[in-house]
């Protein structure tokens, strides 16, 4: 029995060209792999919008002081500002109204909560309290590695070198929200992030603008003291590097707002001595 070989003489309706393209396409086909893995596409991140979206910019803005303690916030405005209605801009004011940022009076009108030292002694007593806390609820768990923690120092020291408080203030708040996490106590950390956050505003106007060259040394030596027991899992060597930080940043806040010349200038009138 004779072998057939198909030709194109046997196919007349098909051209030679379209025995090229055909022969083509077998070859490409023939170099695709069988069973390609591509990785699929990640999905885009989901943007954050509607109430959620305006609590979270509008709480920062608030919170680093871009938006003034006492001003008045229209509801109207912020829409436009946030292209979106006034059912979420009224939502995001409420969280914010039981967070202690804002306040609503009795004409209405909804403002930035002053910024007010009435009871910072027992807002600090709490503070100092639940960093101590957190303090030793990390070291308890055992040493941590110390590269992991020195990135924070390294942009605090050099923030505060540079004098860009927002970067020196973001490296320190930072860290200790880290250190809730190694903490492993989701009590200690909601309540340890409640009071650094109301902090915030204090320090970025009563701390940081008085921190002298002296002071930036001290503040990073004492922060440094806080990492290296953190590092070394001392509770006790923890216990007193967090105190210290804090005792030391409420001195430099008192002598911020202590008087600094007034009760030095002579106000009496000078003698008027003559002969009759």
């Amino acid at each position: 029995m004779s072998s057939y070989r198909s030709s194109p003489r046997e196919f007349p309706a098909v051209s030679h060209l379209a025995l090229h393209i055909i022969q083509t396409l077998c070859k490409i086909n023939f170099m695709k792999p069988k069973n390609p893995k591509t990785p699929p596409a990640d999905p885009p991140p989901r943007k954050k919008r509607g109430a959620l979206m305006v609590y979270e910019k509008l709480r920062d803005d608030i919170q680093w002081m871009r938006i003034a303690p006492g001003s008045a916030l229209d509801e109207v405005a912020l829409a436009q500002a946030y292209e979106v209605s006034r059912t979420p801009i009224r939502e995001a004011l409420l969280l914010l109204v039981n967070e202690g940022f804002v306040q609503f009076l009795q004409n209405r009108t909804t403002i930035v909560a002053p910024l007010s030292m009435h009871n910072q002694n027992a807002f600090l007593d709490t503070f100092i309290l639940l960093s101590r806390g957190l303090i030793r609820a990390t070291t308890m768990h055992g040493p941590v590695d110390r590269d992991a923690l020195a990135p924070y120092l390294d942009d605090y020291s050099e923030g505060l070198a540079e004098n860009d408080v927002e970067r020196a203030f973001r490296a320190q708040l930072g860290l200790f929200r880290h250190l809730t996490e190694l903490a492993k106590n989701r009590f200690l950390a909601k309540y340890f992030l409640e009071a650094q956050d109301a902090s915030v505003r204090m320090k970025l106007l009563y701390f940081f603008p008085h921190l002298s060259a002296d002071d930036i040394a001290t503040a990073r030596i004492k922060l440094e003291a806080v990492i290296d027991a953190v590092a070394a899992g001392d509770p006790e060597a923890g216990d007193r590097a967090v105190s210290d930080v804090i005792l030391f940043e409420t001195q430099v806040i008192q002598r911020g707002i202590e008087p600094r010349f007034g009760h030095q200038m002579t106000l009496e009138s000078p003698g008027t001595g003559g002969t009759s």
